[in-house]
């Protein structure tokens, strides 16, 4: 996605060496949070066990500048949980960074978070009533709360979480560490990804595949919804919140995930994310075919996409834009002249390719759509003929409380403006989405179902109260977007 309106907000990885030789964790830590960058560039952090006692160091911004060698070299111990962060609840402070570590009268705990509560506001207001003092307004910190309070009441920090599992709701995918274990968790609709892996004597866990073969790891499978799984010295075991033989089958992953999120290079319960997006493409030419002369993708997330268009229509292929590596992804920018601004600074076109040509430049999604128009005005200054969007995801027309931060419907395009007055204000000669049956049917070997919540308003896991009856039901048929009545 080129204007990158959307995004999710963090990703998570732990780890623990079974045999206690290993004194690296932070630094695999480390190494693994590099693969899910992509996930957020706000903040970055690790916790680390040495010895039974729980450090953290994190700091704003990228991985690479909240760490150094020397920080690195100073975290040294066995187990260790890492985190990137894009603000979702709480703020952009540094007291928001995680991991989240406390110190409550069962020991320590720290907790990473990915994915977002729709309750957390009653939840925190609950918790204040019996004398609960919170310095942020993340909904990770409420979970924290409720972990302490929970595991005085019980056997195990296992029961604690699933007593705090009956009293949230949303999407969560957590990985927390005590002095003598790593526990993951997903939330019982698997809204959020999280994976086990294996390298030697250690385990993994973490948002995507890639971060753990990213440091040499072999994946063992994912994270079911509603599963808890510990890592001790023992090994690995698991429980779940309630045995639901059919848990996987009413479960929903975000598809956002496959459109945008997750790396191409990922297997998301046992969907590849580069073939569904290849796939993609290929439903798009099918689906909203155009006579041009190339076809180029929007870098990084139209790319694959635009390949599998390519190949389908018999178009060539081609590149049109140049990215700038060094400009942070411009979708996390947290204000939109932010993300203008970088825009222009992370992509330049390339005159000697696509002067005098017809272009159909694939990306996976417009949601304001005011970026897109600085790309299509930049690639006709550089002498494209034409330009014809083609759009890997259908129209974006609800908010998500998933954790992926989507404006108001006030704010998305295709809430208010019909499909000719979007191709209008960004400046495209046609623009064609791909149906979300087209979409949904691109995910090949998919072992759980989906949340479509952004195209569909579903919204499997709730929403927050204040936002009940205010969530307006669009259709967006025949070129143009209705709203019919509120949720």
């Amino acid at each position: 996605m080129i204007q990158k309106e959307l995004h999710d907000e963090c990703g998570v990885f732990g780890i623990l060496d079974t045999e206690g030789r290993r004194d690296d964790a932070a630094r695999l830590t480390y190494l693994g949070l590099f693969a899910l960058q992509h996930r957020g560039q706000d903040s970055a952090g690790i916790a680390i066990n040495t010895n039974g006692t729980l450090f953290c160091h994190k700091d704003n911004g990228l991985v690479v500048e909240a760490f150094n060698d020397m920080t690195i070299n100073m975290l040294r111990g066995s187990a260790a949980i890492g985190h990137v962060r894009y603000p979702t609840q709480g703020g952009l402070g540094i007291e928001c960074a995680q991991p989240m570590l406390i110190k409550y009268r069962g020991g320590q705990l720290a907790l990473a978070h990915n994915g977002s509560l729709t309750n957390a506001f009653e939840m925190r207001a609950r918790l204040e009533e019996n004398g609960a003092i919170f310095q942020t307004g993340s909904d990770s910190e409420a979970m924290l709360a409720l972990l302490a309070r929970n595991r005085i009441l019980t056997e195990r920090m296992e029961d604690a979480i699933f007593m705090m599992m009956a009293e949230i709701q949303g999407a969560y995918s957590l990985v927390l560490m005590t002095r003598n274990k790593i526990i993951g968790v997903r939330d019982p609709l698997g809204i959020r990804p999280l994976c086990l892996g294996r390298l030697g004597s250690s385990y993994i866990l973490a948002s995507e595949t890639c971060a753990i073969e990213s440091i040499g790891g072999e994946i063992i499978r994912d994270i079911d919804p509603g599963e808890v799984v510990t890592i001790t010295a023992a090994g690995v075991s698991s429980e779940f919140l309630t045995r639901d033989p059919d848990a996987r089958k009413k479960s929903a992953l975000c598809l956002f995930e496959f459109v945008y999120i997750a790396r191409p290079d990922s297997t998301i319960d046992g969907a590849s994310v580069y073939e569904a997006r290849y796939e993609a493409g290929r439903t798009l030419a099918r689906e909203q075919p155009c006579d041009a002369d190339m076809v180029i993708g929007a870098p990084d997330s139209g790319i694959v996409a635009s390949m599998g268009y390519a190949f389908e229509s018999g178009i060539p292929y081609g590149s049109g834009l140049l990215k700038n590596r060094y400009v942070g992804r411009t979708f996390i920018q947290p204000t939109q002249m932010q993300r203008e601004l970088a825009v222009t600074m992370k992509f330049s076109a390339l005159k000697k390719s696509i002067g005098g040509k017809r272009l159909i430049m694939v990306d996976d999604s417009i949601v304001r759509g005011t970026t897109t128009r600085h790309i299509i005005s930049m690639l006709k200054e550089a002498g494209a003929k034409e330009v014809h969007m083609r759009i890997a995801s259908p129209p974006v027309l609800y908010s998500c409380f998933y954790g992926v931060d989507t404006p108001s419907q006030d704010e998305l395009s295709a809430c208010n403006m019909t499909l000719d007055e979007i191709r209008e204000m960004i400046g495209a000669d046609s623009l064609g989405y791909i149906s979300l049956e087209g979409l949904t049917s691109s995910v090949k070997g998919l072992s759980c179902g989906l949340c479509c919540t952004c195209f569909d308003g579903a919204y499997p896991g709730g929403m927050p109260s204040s936002m009940v009856g205010k969530i307006r039901r669009i259709e967006f048929n025949s070129g143009r977007s209705v709203a019919d009545s509120t949720r």
